[in-house]
C-alpha cells in the first residue's frame, strides 16, 4: 500500500471490533488505513470489560503499534444503538466493521450487526469480508455511477482511495433500468415518444458522469465507465464478483423512500445480502 500524502479522504476512522477469529485482522487492516487515509482511529468494543479480553486486546494494539496512536471506546450496552451513538459523538466519518460474505438465510433476514448498522449509520461504512494480516494490495475498485446526487462525492472518494492505495483500474458502472424509468414517466409520454425520452435519459447521464470526472484529479488511474442494464444493485453486485473486483463503492441508502422506492427494492439490498468483496458505502452529510 502506498503511503504517500494525500488529502483526509476520511479523518476519523472507527473500527467495531469483537472478541472473534477474525479480531487481529481486522486491527491490521486499521493499521493498514491509517497509513493510507493518514487518519485518527477510533476502536469500538461494545460488551462487558474482563482482564483476559483487555489484555489481549492491548496486546494486538501493541503489535500494530496502535496502543498509543488511537482512541479505545469499551462500553456496555445494545450493539447497534451503542455504535450509532458512539460514532454521532466522536464525529466519526468512516465506520469500518467485519461482515460475512454471505450468511444463511436466518441470519439475514434476522440481520447481522454490521448489517443492521449499514442501514442506519450516518457515516460512510466499509464493511470487510476477509480482513487480511498479511498487506495484500488492492488492484481493482468498481464504484457506482448512477444518476444521484450522491454520487458525485461517492466517485470522487473512490478515485482518492484508489490514488492512497496505488489501485491503477477503476470501473464506474452505470445501471440503466429501463424498466423502472418507464414506470416513472409512462404518464407523461406517449408510446412512440418512449424511446426518444429514455435516450435523452442516458445522454444526460453521460454527460453528468463525464462532468464529474472532469472536476477529479484522476492521475495515471484507468477509468473504465461502462452502461449495463438491469436491476440496479444486482448488476454492479454481479460485475464486482465476475471480475473479482477488491473494493465495491456504492452510494449509501436513502432513509427517505418515496413511492417508487418502496415498489423497487432498495439497490445495495442485493450486494449486502451476498457481498462480492469488500464493499464501501459512500455516506453524503445531510445539510
Amino acid at each position: 500500500m502506498s503511503e504517500e500524502n494525500t488529502t483526509l479522504i476520511f479523518e476519523k476512522i472507527g473500527i467495531a471490533i469483537a472478541f472473534s477469529p477474525r479480531l487481529e485482522a481486522i486491527i491490521a487492516e486499521a493499521s493498514k488505513m491509517q497509513n493510507g487515509f493518514h487518519a485518527n482511529l477510533i476502536f469500538i468494543h461494545i460488551g462487558q470489560k474482563n482482564i483476559e479480553d483487555e489484555k489481549t486486546l492491548k496486546e494486538l494494539l501493541s503489535k500494530y503499534d496502535l496502543l498509543n496512536n488511537s482512541k479505545l471506546i469499551w462500553q456496555e450496552g445494545e450493539p447497534v444503538e451503542s455504535i450509532l451513538q458512539i460514532c454521532e459523538e466522536e464525529n466519526i466519518d468512516l465506520l469500518v466493521a467485519g461482515a460475512l460474505e454471505k450468511e444463511s438465510l436466518i441470519k439475514y433476514f434476522m440481520g447481522s450487526i454490521a448489517r443492521k448498522l449499514s442501514r442506519r449509520v450516518k457515516c460512510s461504512m466499509l464493511m470487510l469480508t476477509e480482513p487480511s494480516i498479511e498487506s495484500i494490495p488492492l488492484h481493482h475498485i468498481v464504484v457506482e455511477g448512477s444518476d444521484n446526487p450522491k454520487t458525485e462525492t461517492t466517485i470522487a472518494k473512490a478515485i482518492e482511495i484508489a490514488k492512497a492505495f496505488n489501485v491503477k483500474n477503476v470501473d464506474i458502472i452505470q445501471e440503466t433500468d429501463l424498466n423502472k424509468a418507464a414506470l416513472i414517466r409512462s404518464d407523461e409520454f406517449r408510446e412512440n415518444e418512449m424511446a426518444q425520452h429514455k435516450e435523452r435519459l442516458i445522454e444526460e447521464e453521460d454527460k453528468k458522469l463525464e462532468y464529474i470526472l472532469s472536476c477529479n484529479d484522476c492521475s495515471d488511474l484507468k477509468i473504465n465507465t461502462e452502461r449495463i442494464e438491469g436491476k440496479p444493485g444486482y448488476v454492479i453486485t454481479k460485475y464486482a464478483r465476475e471480475i473479482k473486483a477488491d473494493l465495491l463503492v456504492l452510494n449509501s441508502p436513502d432513509r427517505k423512500l418515496n413511492l417508487i422506492d418502496r415498489v423497487f427494492p432498495n439497490d445495495i439490498e442485493f450486494a449486502l445480502a451476498d457481498l462480492p468483496c469488500n464493499l464501501l458505502l459512500v455516506n453524503v452529510p445531510e445539510e
